[in-house]
Order: structure tokens, then C-alpha cells, then sequence
């Protein structure tokens, strides 16, 4: 059973083709369906899939074929190795296409018809390495006649049958193009609206309409490709200056470049509208921050601020609620090991702020003791969990001094990010701001009461 994102081991594996037959096509079927491992593929691997399209995402599932270079030309040569042969076997199993094409490639070679022309570099491979010999033809003009006669057919049936059947009848219906220039030279053309990553899959593609692109042949399918209108966004956000969206594929647009994981929380969080407890909370906080929710409104005093929570300066500002007829307050810090590490002697207050930096990546906890009538009340005291807190650790750190650089504008990716690494606080304020930013959009209300909520 595969986990649910692949390991760097798995895509490297993948790349190299030194997984065994199995998890190779495991591999390769979860590739098909997963643009989160898909992209980490191109991202980390540029080399082995940077120009590979995954079907299943860009043309709406259309049917895998084998690729002739890649598979099938080695599978007849008797040149693949026992994974390539069996990725060959499994496939024409079930695919009626790619096994007619398997089945007239082998009866080719057995018995080739007159040779193409040797020598010529814009032949394709398939001809040069079956139809190499016509030696027995005696004069030289009439193999070279015959010769050029089969290149002619053969070329005019593979551009036949690799022409967007969709594109040959709406051509056929509207006449020939307005413009003087060839109709291939359109298809070939590098304009942003006719390249895969911007293209929009037709309402029902079929195998005639779609074809497998992978590193091998992905030049010579370009004018393959159909020519598709833009596609729609499901989510159109005002942030960052202009607008971020997401496409019917789930993909973030319109942000500056993020780390993959930001981007992956990003994305799911717009598909889910919800952010729940912090990933970066979960496994310390005592639940301090809901008690301290109720005490609130009770007016009790307890500490208020912070609690079960990540701050960022390692000088914290420490707030409470107030004993009522207390006469001075003393607020303790202790670190994990309960060795206190900061004291604000009495003050009479309802806030303090340490004097000295704590350790970044410590969780620390607090205790505010109130003198009243000669008696020293304090709080939080068992069984009231332990008012605890974590100062955020150098990596993130600097990773939010990058992201306030290229994304500060951005109240969704600063949000995430906030969230993430516990900043629920910060959090709570880069959402506020979004909602604010587009005040019809039920994206932003739902992500804005989601955080707040996390802190009840």
C-alpha cells in the first residue's frame, strides 16, 4: 500500500528505473493522479521530468499510450530491459491501441517492405533502422524513386493519425484559415495560449485528440496538441497586489514563488476553507488557551498572553487578568527542565515584558502570583493546566524574513504561514485583512472564522 504522497526515494527511483517492475508501475499510476508528487518530481528531478505532462491532469484522464522511442521501438529491437519489458506486457494487456500498434511493429520487422533512405538525418528512426537494405533493386534512380514514393505515404499517414481529430473536422468545416500563413505553422506556434500549461482540456477528449507527451516526444507532438481556450478559476482572492486565483486543477496562481510545502498548504486550504489546530501546537499545549477563553469572560484571574501559543520575539510582553484588591503581581518564567530563567519582581500592573532574549525553538511556562490581604494568590495552579509557550526556532525565522520579501503583500500566504508555525494571533490578523480585502468571497470568511475558532 503506498502512502499518500511519495518518498524522495520512490521519485528517484522512479527517474532511474531502478525500482523493481511492481512499484515502478505503482509509482508511475500514482504519478498519474497526484500533482502534488508530480510537481516535486519536475521541482527536484529536473532533469528526469521537467518537460513530462501528466495526462491525468492536464487533458481531463485521457488514456495512456506507450511511447514508440521510449517503449516500444527497445521492446521490438529485443533492447528493453525486464522493467521496460514489463511496463510493455502489462500495458497491450489492456490496451487495445498500443497492442495493434505493438503487433504491426513486430510483423514490420519480420518482413520490411522497399528500405527508406539511409543517411537522410530528418528520417525518422523507426524507418532508417527497419528499411536500411534495397541492394537488390539495379538501378539506383528507380530505389531512390520508390524509396522517397514509401517515405511520402508513410509520413502522410503519420501526420494523419497524430492531427487532433477534433482540429481536422472544425478545419474542414470552417475553410481555410484567414491567415496567408500554413495552418502547421499555428500549431507549432509558441504563444501562451496554445501551450499545455494554459490550455483547457475539450469537454470530451478522445484518443485521437489526445496523446501522451513525455521527454522523448514531446517535440515532435507539439503540433499534436489541441488548441484550447482558457480555462475558468473556481477561486479568484484580491491579495498581493492583484489577484490570486485557483484553477480547476487546484493550482495556485498569481503568488510569488513559496516554498513547496507553504504552497501545498495554500492550496489546501482554499480547497477546504478550514484551518484546524496548528500542526506546530498540537503536540505541546496543555489547553491552557481554551481555559484562558473562559476565564475571560468569567473575569478570573489567570494568565492571558501568551498561552499556547508560538511568538516570535524572544522577549515576550506577559499579560493577566487582574486580582481584584491585589496589591502588587510577580510574574515567573521557568524553561522545559522547570528551572526558572526570569523573574519581574513586584509590579503593579497587568502586563510585563522580559528584559532579557529567551532561547529560540524553547517551550517555556508562566506563573502570575497576586498579593492580597498579605496572602499570595496564584495562577495557573494545579489541577488548571500549566500556561505554556514556544519561541519560534531560527529556521523559521529566516524563512519568514524570505517570505516577507517576496510575499509580504500577500495576507493568504502570510496567514498559512502564521498558522503553520502556531503564530495564531498573526494569523487571525492576516485573515481579518483578506476578508476585508474581498468582502463577498465565502473562501475568506470561512478561512478567517476557521483560525478564530482554533483559538477557543
Amino acid at each position: 500500500m503506498m502512502s499518500e504522497h511519495l518518498s524522495q526515494a520512490q521519485l528517484a527511483g522512479y527517474s532511474g528505473r531502478t525500482l523493481d517492475p511492481d512499484e515502478l508501475l505503482a509509482v508511475d499510476k500514482h504519478l498519474a493522479s497526484c500533482d502534488v508528487c508530480h510537481q516535486r518530481l519536475v521541482r527536484s528531478l529536473p532533469g528526469a521530468a521537467k518537460v513530462a505532462i501528466d495526462q491525468s491532469f492536464e487533458f481531463d484522464r485521457a488514456p495512456f499510450h506507450l511511447d514508440y522511442e521510449q517503449h516500444l521501438q527497445p521492446y521490438v529491437d529485443g533492447k528493453a530491459n525486464d522493467i521496460d519489458r514489463e511496463i510493455v506486457d502489462s500495458h497491450v494487456a489492456l490496451c487495445s491501441k498500443c497492442a495493434g500498434e505493438l503487433k504491426d511493429l513486430l510483423a514490420f520487422k519480420q518482413h520490411p517492405p522497399v528500405a527508406a533512405i539511409t543517411g537522410n538525418a530528418s528520417t525518422s528512426s523507426r524507418w532508417r533502422h527497419w528499411l536500411g537494405q534495397w541492394s537488390f533493386l539495379p538501378n539506383p534512380a528507380v530505389a531512390t524513386a520508390v524509396v522517397i514514393a514509401v517515405f511520402i505515404l508513410a509520413m502522410a499517414i503519420l501526420l494523419w493519425t497524430t492531427y487532433p481529430r477534433s482540429q481536422r473536422v472544425d478545419h474542414a468545416q470552417a475553410g481555410p484559415p484567414a491567415s496567408d500563413k500554413p495552418t502547421s505553422d499555428k500549431l507549432t506556434s509558441d504563444k501562451p495560449t496554445q501551450t499545455p500549461e494554459t490550455a483547457q482540456p475539450s469537454p470530451a477528449p478522445t484518443e485521437q485528440t489526445v496523446r501522451t507527451i513525455s521527454p522523448s516526444n514531446l517535440h515532435e507532438n507539439k503540433a499534436a496538441l489541441p488548441i484550447m481556450p482558457r480555462e475558468e478559476s473556481l477561486i479568484v482572492l484580491n491579495d498581493a497586489g492583484g489577484e490570486v486565483t485557483v484553477n480547476p486543477r487546484g493550482r495556485l496562481e498569481g503568488l510569488p514563488e513559496l516554498p513547496l510545502d507553504l504552497r501545498e498548504s495554500v492550496e489546501k486550504a482554499l480547497a477546504t476553507r478550514e484551518l484546524h489546530a496548528s500542526p506546530a501546537l498540537t503536540e505541546w499545549t496543555t489547553g491552557a488557551g481554551n481555559l484562558r477563553s473562559e476565564m475571560e469572560k468569567q473575569s478570573t484571574f489567570a494568565p492571558l498572553d501568551p498561552t499556547d501559543v508560538v511568538v516570535e520575539t524572544v522577549r515576550p510582553t506577559f499579560r493577566w487578568r487582574a486580582l481584584e484588591a491585589a496589591s502588587e503581581y510577580i510574574v515567573a518564567v521557568y524553561d522545559y527542565k522547570l528551572r526558572q530563567v526570569g523573574s519581574s519582581g513586584p509590579v503593579t500592573g497587568t502586563e510585563w515584558t522580559i528584559p532579557h532574549a529567551l532561547e529560540r525553538g524553547v517551550i517555556y511556562s508562566w506563573q502570575i502570583s497576586a498579593l492580597k490581604d498579605g496572602k499570595t494568590v496564584v495562577s495557573p495552579k494545579p489541577p488548571l493546566p500549566e500556561a505554556r509557550f514556544k519561541i519560534l526556532d531560527q529556521p523559521a525565522i529566516e524563512t519568514l524574513a524570505k517570505l516577507r520579501d517576496s510575499a509580504g503583500s500577500s495576507h493568504l500566504a502570510m496567514g498559512v504561514f502564521y498558522w503553520k508555525h502556531g503564530l495564531i494571533e498573526e494569523s487571525e490578523r492576516e485573515f481579518q485583512l483578506l476578508a476585508q480585502a474581498n468582502p463577498k468571497s465565502t473562501t475568506a470568511k470561512e478561512l478567517l472564522a476557521s483560525v478564530r475558532s482554533s483559538r477557543r
